[in-house]
């Protein structure tokens, strides 16, 4: 019996967290109908034992893939040509599905009148304080889109209501990648943004599930989204950004709809904005390096204009004061004097709880 979902795990160092994580996808509504591939990617502890453990109890849902270390791509990699379901989604091994929303996804893209390109489902954020939030595509709580109905991708795109897609909500039809040639930067991390962008280039439909599915942990520490590793990290998201970069060079960019280039275009000038936001607003001022930033924003400022790519614009998150660190940045080569990033940083905190008192109560 053919499998209708593929899961990709990679796992690093997680003997702690996988056993949760695989726990999360055994039912009996779930097994004859998922694959799950754990690719262990040169762990130095005991995470393969433990993916083995579930192999053996669970042969004809969980495989195992034991491979050298190459970082978070290399197990997109080297999952990808083996994967058997019709649909293909990845899981990261310190999160997890809700049991109950899994079963209930299964059987809605069983239900479809024909295999779709993207599906995409809510998730929920895990903070370590506890709170938790989920994450919907809708607008200021209006559900703009028909759940289950299958779209035409560029008329999703035409409404304006999706500015990007997040790896936590996505599932491809398998074909889908295998046929444009899928495959992702090895050896860094953060390469989930390349998932979620170069399948868009190709996808012809999408579908939206009312299931709230990837239980997304922000908890633990050192976590690649934490702030702290996230800002030691740079060169890693500058390489993904210029893959992603060397992506849209190489894409067939006339065959799509203006719909499709305008959304493109949009996503890779917000990609670009924030690589120059991490340099220019969230780097500490001691971090920062005038002379490396000015070599990259060249390669950035190249792509601005090979795209055809509006200048970009980097204003605080306020709508109070607005003053372009970007332009001030492009005039002087320097970041914002110390006294206009400190009252910037002062009045996004104060708009943001401001916000949250207004909007959250």
């Amino acid at each position: 019996m053919s499998k209708t979902l593929s899961l990709i795990i990679p796992t690093y160092n997680m003997e702690a967290l996988l056993p949760r994580c695989l726990d999360s996808l055994i039912s009996e509504k779930t097994t004859a109908r998922l694959e799950v591939l754990v690719v262990n990617d040169g762990s130095k502890d005991g995470s393969l034992a433990v993916a083995r453990a579930f192999e053996a109890k669970h042969p004809e849902c969980i495989k195992v893939i034991d491979k050298p270390n190459g970082n978070y791509g290399s197990t997109i990699n080297a999952a990808l040509p083996l994967a058997s379901g019709t649909y293909v989604k990845i899981l990261d091994s310190d999160d997890w599905f809700d049991t109950g929303a899994l079963e209930r996804y299964l059987d809605e893209l069983d239900a479809l009148a024909e295999p779709v390109d993207m599906s995409i489902t809510h998730f929920r954020t895990i903070h370590d304080d506890g709170t938790q939030e989920t994450i919907r595509y809708n607008v200021y709580g209006r559900e703009p889109y028909e759940y289950r109905r299958i779209y035409d991708l560029d008329e999703v795109l035409a409404g304006g209501y999706i500015r990007f897609f997040l790896m936590h909500a996505l599932t491809y039809r398998t074909e889908l990648l295998r046929s444009s040639g899928y495959r992702q930067t090895e050896g860094i991390s953060y390469t989930d943004t390349e998932w979620a962008a170069f399948p868009v280039f190709h996808a012809r439909n999408i579908v939206f599930h009312d299931i709230i599915l990837y239980q997304y942990n922000l908890a633990r520490e050192g976590q690649t989204m934490d702030p702290a590793v996230l800002m030691k990290s740079l060169p890693q998201l500058e390489k993904v950004t210029m893959s992603m970069i060397d992506y849209y060079y190489n894409a067939d960019t006339d065959s799509l709809s203006a719909t499709r280039r305008a959304f493109l275009q949009q996503y890779y000038r917000n990609r670009i904005r924030i690589m120059a936001k991490c340099h220019l607003m969230d780097l500490p001022r001691d971090c920062f390096d005038a002379k490396a930033f000015e070599k990259l924003d060249a390669d950035l400022q190249l792509a601005v204009s090979r795209m055809g790519l509006a200048q970009i614009k980097l204003y605080p998150e306020n709508k109070i004061i607005r003053t372009d660190a970007y332009r001030y940045w492009m005039k002087h080569h320097r970041r914002l004097p110390a006294w206009v990033e400190s009252v910037n940083h002062l009045a996004d905190r104060v708009m943001k709880y401001l916000f949250v008192r207004i909007f959250h109560r």
